[in-house]
Order: C-alpha cells, then structure tokens, then sequence
C-alpha cells in the first residue's frame, strides 16, 4: 500500500528523534471508475461526501482514483459508497510508518551520487547547487527570488543566462511538500545539463531556468513531522490549521473549481490570490521576464502524466491546444525511450476533476506558449509518494529527457540565433524524435 513505504522516511532533528504524525486508522480507498456512473460520482466526490478527500492520484492505466480517508470519516463514506452502490477497496495503513529510524547524515560535499540516491534536506539541497555554482561560474547563476513564510530563501538557478534575450524555459518544483521525488528531478537538471558538454549547444540558444524547492517550509515538515503534508507552513490567526495548496493560490480563476476555502482542506485555496509568499515570490519573478519565457513544467508527483492546460474547468482548451498536445507527446516518447516507462499525456481538466489557481494554467494565462505540469513516477498508489531511493535515478534521467524536447522546441520556435556547431548525438537524437512525432500526431484530435 501507499502508506507501508513511509516508514523508511526519516525523521531526525537535531539529534533528537520525533515521530511522525500517527496515520493509525486511516485508510487508503481506491475505487475503480470505468464505469460511466462511477466517474460522475468521482468527479463530484467533494458534493457527495460533503467535503473533499485527499486526493493521492489516479491510475490511469487501470482507470482507479486513490484517496487518503482520515479516521474520523471512514464509516461516512464507507455508509456514501455503499448507499450509491459504488465498489470500492478500503485498505489499512500500515503501523510500521509510525517507527522512526536515524537519517543518514550526508558527510562532506554533497555530490550528484547524493541527489541519485537520497532524499536531501532543504539545506543540502542548496549546498548542492551553491558547489555547482561554484565549479561552473560562467554557466550558473544562482538567484534569490524570495523568502518562504518561516524565511528560507526561494532560490532560482539561472544555466547559460548569457545578458542576451534568449528564450527562456522555467521549470519549477516541489510546490506539494510530500512529492519528494520532484525536488531530485530538479537538481539532477541543474547539474546534468551544465556538466556535460552535449549540450552546451541547447544552452547557447535557450536559458534555462529552475527552481528546485518551492515550497522549503512544507518540504523540511514532510521530513520532521508529517510525511504526508502536501500544503505550505504559513499560519492564521483565526483558525485551527495551517498551510494553503500554493497550487491553488495562482491568480486566475482563483477559487472557483477543485478547491477548499477551508483552512484545514488539503486543497486550501488560501485567503486570496498569492496569499502565499512563495506564490507571490513564483509569480513576480516570472513576470519579470514572462516575455521571454516561452515553456513551462511545474513538477509534480505521481502519475506518470503530462498534463497541459485548461485545467480551471472541463473541454476548455487553448486556441493552440495541437501545438501542446504534439509536444506533450514528443516529451512522452522521450521518457518511453529510456526505460519504456509510459506517461499519459492528457488535459488537466478533463480529468477526474478541473482544479482552479494551478501554476501551469496561469502560466498559460500569462501567454507563455508551452505550459505543463508532469506528474512523475510511479503512477502505483502501493508506491505513491515513496518511491524508494533507488528508482530516484530513472525518474530522474526520464524527466530530463522530456525536459530536453520542450528546450529545443523553444530553440526550434524562439531561438534569436540558432550556433552553427556540431550539434551532440544526444540533442540530435531528440530533435528527430520530435520530429517523428511531429508527424505522427499530426491532425489527430485532442489526447
């Protein structure tokens, strides 16, 4: 189950050892929606149930939504399900979450093998991109954008930002605090892209930039605190419970669909638009530049889809929703090509159900051309949000491939002026996968 991996998370502070938030009762439900009635009532679980479960992911192989139920609403909807004649599965959370074991300390510098296979904390996070930043100083610019609500620093890394008006493709990470495997994607990014030359031709012709940790205050609490925290740490005066979903908080159709305006909902909408300090800081920073801006990726887990927007409401798309869904399915093809892994590439609001204030539909919004969230590995709720350590480096080199056909899209569509060296084996390989598939989802109809 989702829950039996969670008890290989760490939890360690400052010498002194504390448990995690005790998960006894709750259960996992997954229920099966081929069946038209079903969906509906899916789609509309928040009306049927009077409040929103937290909504773990869908499997949309097997067609299954997985929900985390808190103890206290088990029997009411296990009494909805049953009334509406829903099958379903109900399973326990495994007790074994609840022990805690020592963190393995990272001794000295941290390394590319340390983000291959670990977890890091907040702070080793930046000592890993403070050393790159160090060995390749003409490449690497690191950025402070921001504080989080408790003061950490929003920090954007800036690779091949020449002074030139380059295209620029953005990618951000870890706004949900407990998709860990997100915030190692990124930073295996960072470093794979300036450390091998293959592909310092991409880099001359397209900025890049990314930042790993969105959310630092919510991550550092998934690790000490509460594994399954997904919302950001700030606090209100006037209520119980903390955090809003800075995934609902972006200013456009802020608070309609897909949202709580509960401050205790997982999928708190926050009070106002970038209420949110990490969202006000996201949003300012790329308005700043949002001209040059021309792709987007917010990452995000589990899944094993590439979405792309409208995702406010259902059978909305853009003007140029061919041109997404043709890239979309370039980047799905790069990712099969590594490992055979598949990704589903699908619109965010047609799914089980729209989500309104998410980054990529303001991104969108503010006229940047390519906009998706990818929701990564695995796309299992026995794995779900922990994956084990050492499948962090497949996801990883699958991520990056996918990252790599939106940058030389852009090149392809934006670059100001395109070098006239050699181009690696490896950017070649991509550009006639892009091509290929170019072809091969021409005049076909939405995915």
């Amino acid at each position: 189950m989702l829950l039996q991996l969670l008890s290989l998370s760490v939890v360690f502070i400052g010498g002194i050892s504390a448990e995690y938030k005790n998960y006894d009762g709750f259960k996992i439900l997954e229920v099966n929606f081929q069946n038209p009635r079903v969906r509906k009532y899916i789609q509309e679980i928040d009306k049927n149930l009077g409040f929103m479960p937290d909504f773990l992911g869908e499997n949309w192989k097997q067609k299954q939504a997985h929900y985390f139920i808190d103890k206290d609403s088990v029997e009411k909807v296990k009494t909805n399900l049953a009334s509406n004649n829903i099958t379903y599965q109900l399973r326990d959370v495994n007790p074994q979450i609840f022990k805690v074991r020592r963190r393995r300390d990272i001794n000295g510098a941290v390394t590319i093998n340390d983000v291959n296979n670990k977890y890091l904390s907040y702070d080793e996070q930046m000592q890993f991109l403070s050393s790159i930043a160090q060995q390749y100083p003409n490449d690497v610019k690191l950025q402070k954008i921001g504080n989080s609500y408790e003061g950490r620093s929003l920090t954007a890394v800036r690779i091949g930002d020449d002074g030139s008006s380059k295209p620029i493709v953005w990618i951000d990470a870890g706004v949900h605090a407990r998709e860990w495997i997100s915030y190692n994607v990124a930073l295996y990014l960072v470093y794979t892209i300036v450390s091998q030359p293959a592909y310092r031709d991409l880099l001359n012709a397209v900025q890049l930039v990314v930042v790993p940790n969105t959310n630092p205050d919510g991550y550092e609490y998934s690790r000490t605190n509460d594994r399954m925290w997904r919302k950001t740490r700030s606090r209100f005066s006037n209520g119980r419970c903390s955090g809003a979903d800075a995934n609902r908080n972006y200013p456009f159709f802020w608070g309609t669909q897909g949202v709580s305006h509960s401050q205790c909902s997982e999928i708190y909408c926050g009070s106002r638009p970038q209420s949110e300090p990490e969202v006000m800081a996201l949003t300012n920073a790329i308005q700043r530049e949002e001209t040059r801006i021309k792709g987007y990726i917010a990452l995000h887990s589990y899944g094993q889809e590439i979405l792309y927007p409208w995702g406010h409401t259902m059978r909305t798309y853009p003007s140029d929703v061919q041109d997404l869904i043709q890239v979309g399915k370039a980047m799905a093809a790069a990712i099969r090509a590594v490992n055979n892994t598949d990704y589903n590439v699908v619109n965010s609001g047609d799914g089980l159900y729209p989500a309104a204030g998410a980054s990529d539909d303001w991104a969108k919004s503010r006229g940047i051309k390519y906009s998706y969230t990818i929701e990564l590995s695995p796309i299992d709720d026995y794995t779900g949000f922990s994956l084990p350590e050492d499948r962090i480096n497949q996801v990883c080199r699958e991520a990056f491939q996918a990252i790599q056909v939106l940058m030389i899209e852009v090149r392809s569509k934006f670059a100001i002026r395109q070098t006239t060296s050699s181009a690696s084996s490896t950017s070649a390989q991509s550009s006639l996968l892009l091509k290929r598939m170019r072809t091969a989802v021409r005049g076909s109809g939405r995915g």
